[in-house]
């Protein structure tokens, strides 16, 4: 932690009186405590081979107990109509977790002394004098406009504009998920276009259209690691070995096309808001084995789409939302991939989908820490899809005091296996209360419980795959929060 903190300190002291004096430099970010009691609420030894943290629910799992925490630190520079912004962060897995120890997201052992410094965005901006044009380029994070089904709370290389001619907006950009090892053509490219018309204050709509070129897909990526590709589409394999099998497999460059449209409307205390999105495109001459199944160099094609709706209501003393959404999968008699593509398939995080439901167990909180896992940790849910629903409300009970409660269904879209697993079932309960201490700093007691129907036992951690004989245990959580914002 002290040479993470000094190393900040002195990017802010040399950036501080390197700044001309014109030049606006500010400083914010927040510190992040969180006490866990949770039982079942575990990833297992086989999180890696699964290809993101999807909660591997088991039978007779012991209570577990750790405190988790996080630093995030932003440095601004803004001068005139130019400016560069940098984002960093400092993670402490479990308090106690390790000590002089180079590496990312541990440090809090006795001595600390680690090396454990993470760059998030380092990017520089700058508006086109005379025009509404904006420009970014660099490391940033992005987002996309269906609830990051595609890319959600991304952070990745490359040049964005926005800018407004109203009543319409729009955002052109490109970036770099992944730099081949050779210079040929094996990169993994986004592209991005968006335009939103805006008649009204209360009134928005948008079209939207994303392509993903896969060049990776010369050797088989290993499932579940930083820098994978599309092998990453058989991880339903590592839940049921013995009913599907192994996934290694190449493939030619391919394209991937998202079309969609967002919008939202408001009509006095009721707003309305929603999108929708068809996925498209074709894994190119596929090479070896998807789950057991040969792949013959023969053409696969990717049809999948989603639909989401949302209503948010002023409702008394407090605020209510209701919404639900259903994403296509891949069902066991499929020849095509009818789940969507996602950034998902190139790393750990790469979509972080759906949460404005707040759901903590069902899907992805975007106050995790370390400890983040869901049920379903992205929408292609190891190509099953999904059909969720949530609603919760929201209220203050004094200038100092508030809380919430809420609730969620999520259940497979299609069986990939077939007989005899079953669709997976759960259904969340959810309620936090948050005390404001002082200026900046909130204290929050929040608990989750998951009951879970036709879930099977992934057996001991270390192993990760699915016992069919049983089902699951309920899961639960709970714990003690302190943010600092500054």
């Amino acid at each position: 932690m002290r040479k993470g903190f000094l190393t900040v300190l002195a990017v802010v002291l040399v950036a501080a009186m390197a700044a001309p004096a014109m030049a606006d430099f500010s400083s914010s970010g927040f510190i992040r405590i969180k006490g866990h009691v949770e039982q079942n609420y575990r990833v297992g030894g086989a999180a890696g081979t699964q290809g993101g943290l999807f909660i591997l629910p088991g039978k007779d799992v012991a209570t577990a107990s750790y405190v988790e925490q996080r630093q995030r630190f932003a440095l601004n520079y803004k001068g005139e109509n130019v400016g560069a912004v940098g984002l960093f962060e400092i993670d402490f897995a479990n308090w106690g977790d390790s000590a002089y120890t180079a590496g990312r997201n541990q440090g809090a052992g006795l001595e600390a002394d680690s090396i454990n410094l993470e760059t998030k965005n380092f990017y520089l901006w700058f508006n086109v004098p005379n025009t509404s044009v904006k420009v970014a380029a660099g490391l940033q994070n992005q987002t996309d406009s269906f609830g990051g089904m595609i890319f959600g709370y991304a952070d990745m290389a490359g040049v964005f504009v926005t800018g407004k001619m109203d009543p319409v907006s729009y955002k052109l950009g490109f970036a770099k998920f992944q730099e081949g090892t050779s210079l040929k053509d094996d990169d993994v490219d986004l592209y991005v276009a968006e335009a939103k018309f805006t008649p009204t204050k209360d009134t928005r709509v948008g079209v939207d259209l994303y392509i993903l070129r896969d060049a990776s897909g010369g050797t088989a990526a290993g499932s579940g690691t930083f820098g994978t590709n599309l092998n990453t589409i058989g991880r339903l394999g590592a839940d049921y070995p013995v009913q599907l099998g192994a996934t290694s497999f190449t493939y030619q460059p391919s394209n991937f096309y998202y079309l969609g449209v967002d919008g939202a409307v408001k009509a006095g205390p009721v707003g309305l808001s929603g999108f929708a999105f068809y996925n498209f495109g074709t894994v190119e001459l596929p090479v070896g084995t998807l789950n057991g199944s040969v792949l013959d160099n023969t053409d696969k094609d990717v049809k999948a789409w989603a639909v989401d709706l949302r209503a948010d209501a002023d409702l008394g003393p407090g605020k209510a939302f209701i919404e639900g959404a259903y994403v296509s999968g891949t069902g066991d008699n499929d020849s095509d991939f009818k789940s969507p593509v996602t950034a998902g398939n190139y790393a750990l995080a790469g979509s972080f989908a759906l949460t404005s439901m707040d759901m903590q167990i069902l899907l992805n909180s975007l106050d995790d820490i370390n400890a983040s896992a869901a049920l379903a940790y992205d929408v292609q849910n190891k190509g099953r899809g999904i059909i969720v629903l949530a609603a919760g409300f929201r209220m203050k009970f004094s200038d100092m005091l508030s809380g919430k409660v809420g609730v969620g269904y999520l259940t497979d879209a299609k069986n990939t296996v077939g007989s005899p697993v079953k669709k997976h079932k759960a259904t969340e309960v959810n309620a936090n209360v948050n005390y404001s201490l002082v200026k900046g700093l909130d204290l929050g007691l929040y608990g989750a419980y998951a009951f879970l129907t036709d879930w099977e036992d992934y057996g001991a951690q270390s192993v990760g795959a699915a016992t069919l004989t049983q089902d699951a245990d309920d899961i639960y959580k709970a714990y003690l929060r302190m943010n600092y914002a500054f």
